[in-house]
């Protein structure tokens, strides 16, 4: 196997395995309710990137294709960086449980994360515009009718867990 056999591998599961990497750390490292409140930041965005009136003007005034889409990006990453903000100050404080602690629900809120971050990459967020996803996602995940149904399941989770 050659080497660019192996990166054209790893570049089709980069994102995937990069928001499980990074949603597992967040989790460990500030508990379950960190990583909640980052997924509901997350949802706030979204919901604030749909409804928030002047997005289509900021993003229409970034010029081309490309920049347009970094624009829409950063634009939900600010509003969800706010939102998780504003969920650590209104939810509940830390539980007090160590790293390796419950690591079974930790792992499961962890691949709920990851899901909502590709649900929000393939549906909702231009991303693909600037980077390749390249995802190895079977195509009836990628349905426009069932990305709703994606970002209720992370919430199923929440609740159960």
């Amino acid at each position: 196997m050659e080497f660019a056999d192996v990166l054209s591998f790893v570049q089709g599961w980069i994102l995937l395995l990069a928001s499980f990497g990074i949603a597992l750390g967040i989790a460990m490292f500030k508990g379950r309710q960190g990583l909640i409140n980052v997924m509901m930041g997350m949802y706030f965005g979204l919901f604030l990137h749909s409804f928030f009136p002047f997005t289509n003007t900021l993003i229409e005034k970034a010029g081309s294709d490309k920049s347009e889409a970094m624009m829409s990006v950063a634009i939900f990453v600010t509003l969800s960086i706010l939102g998780t903000i504003l969920f650590s100050r209104l939810m509940p404080r830390e539980y007090l449980e160590g790293t390796f602690e419950s690591l079974g629900k930790k792992i499961f809120l962890a691949v709920a994360a990851m899901v909502l971050v590709m649900t929000l990459c393939l549906h909702y967020l231009p991303v693909g515009e600037i980077i390749n996803i390249g995802t190895p996602i079977p195509e009836f995940l990628l349905t426009e009718k069932l990305g709703f149904l994606w970002l209720v399941i992370p919430l199923a989770v929440m609740f159960l867990i």
